[in-house]
């Protein structure tokens, strides 16, 4: 491993770090603009979330009514819910802020007494907190901006050395001033979709991967696997893989870079951050995860005041709880993601069941 000592002057490497910063900024910018790939997927997303709250209102019996913002409708009896792509009217504004700022769920999750992972918080010139974390620290870190982006937007993981975690640093602060640093949990990833105290569904989410055929270099297998997605849309994929700090540094833990080109067979994971992950890396997780977990997930949506959360959940060993493991809550998505539970080998319904349970509590409460 390299060595973690090694640094630059505090203030070149700030300088450094502000370039970085704008070039990455702008290289997001110029991403959407050239490349259509990336709003196709979007558009694609956007019609997949239509058209299932649209067949769950015909299934639930509700009226499905598109307004002119774009905002969907679904009404039943006199009850109504609003929903636009993955959102919905189900949690407050104050829910919603408070679920997007990584740091302040945190927070509210420790003094609650749920396992989350050590955690600061730097600015932009505060790189020096950082590093300091890196060197005292016996676990790689996660680099995540400070609040108001999802589906693993300016994350990056596995940061083991003083030049990963300023190129994670950077692209982390290229999407909010601020940025959260915080040791790696190791473990699957389990997305526990909660609404109302319940749970409704369980998905362990595996990372992206291409499969070597002993030719291609790693950024030929991912181009490859962007151009499947493209022409397979939601069936295969809900996003596409793009170039980022993690998938840099998650190749550099299995001493790959984009120049590869692994031995045919071999199975190249892309990145730590599962978001970019297609449907069949999508598994129930149904029976799997204990009931304390469970009833961990239940707690964590309730202290930020989420009706309907995806509570992120690793863990090593999923039948015991969390504090036994090792294990942490890492997130809560106020707005979760429904493709990882509809494109997992059982699909579940999420909007027929949220739609059912709102208007079955809505009628129950006259």
């Amino acid at each position: 491993m390299p060595d973690r000592s090694i640094d630059l002057h505090p203030l070149l490497v700030r300088a450094m770090l502000r370039l970085r910063c704008t070039y990455y900024f702008l290289m997001r910018r110029v991403r959407v603009r050239v490349r259509p790939g990336f709003k196709r997927m979007d558009g694609l997303r956007r019609e997949f979330y239509a058209s299932i709250w649209r067949r769950a209102a015909e299934t639930t019996g509700a009226h499905f009514r598109i307004l002119p913002d774009g905002v969907a409708e679904i009404e039943r009896n006199g009850h109504r819910i609003s929903v636009s792509v993955n959102a919905t009217s189900l949690n407050g504004s104050m829910a919603l802020r408070l679920a997007e700022s990584k740091a302040t769920v945190h927070s509210v999750l420790a003094r609650s007494g749920i396992p989350v992972p050590k955690q600061i918080v730097v600015g932009a010139d505060e790189f020096e907190q950082a590093l300091q974390m890196l060197r005292s620290s016996r676990l790689p870190l996660v680099v995540k901006p400070y609040a108001y982006t999802g589906g693993g937007e300016g994350v990056s993981t596995n940061i083991a050395t003083a030049s990963q975690l300023r190129a994670a640093f950077a692209w982390a602060c290229s999407f909010e001033g601020h940025s959260v640093i915080e040791e790696q949990v190791e473990g699957d990833c389990y997305r526990v979709l909660v609404m109302d105290g319940k749970v409704l569904d369980t998905i362990v989410r595996h990372p992206p991967t291409v499969t070597a055929d002993g030719a291609s270099t790693v950024a030929q297998l991912i181009r490859r696997e962007n151009n499947l997605r493209l022409e397979a849309g939601m069936t295969r994929a809900h996003t596409l893989i793009g170039r980022d700090p993690d998938l840099r540094n998650t190749l550099a833990s299995q001493g790959l870079s984009l120049r590869s080109c692994p031995a045919r067979g071999q199975t190249v994971v892309l990145k730590r951050v599962i978001n970019e992950n297609s449907g069949r890396e999508n598994v129930s997780a149904n029976g799997r995860l204990c009931s304390a977990i469970l009833e961990t997930a239940c707690k964590a949506a309730e202290v930020v005041g989420a009706r309907l959360a995806g509570v992120d959940v690793i863990c090593r060993d999923p039948s015991v709880p969390l504090e036994r493991s090792g294990g942490a809550i890492i997130e809560i998505n106020g707005t979760p993601g429904f493709y990882y539970h509809y494109a997992a080998e059982s699909a579940f319904p999420v909007a027929d069941e949220v739609l059912n349970r709102f208007f079955d509590l809505a009628a129950h409460q006259q």
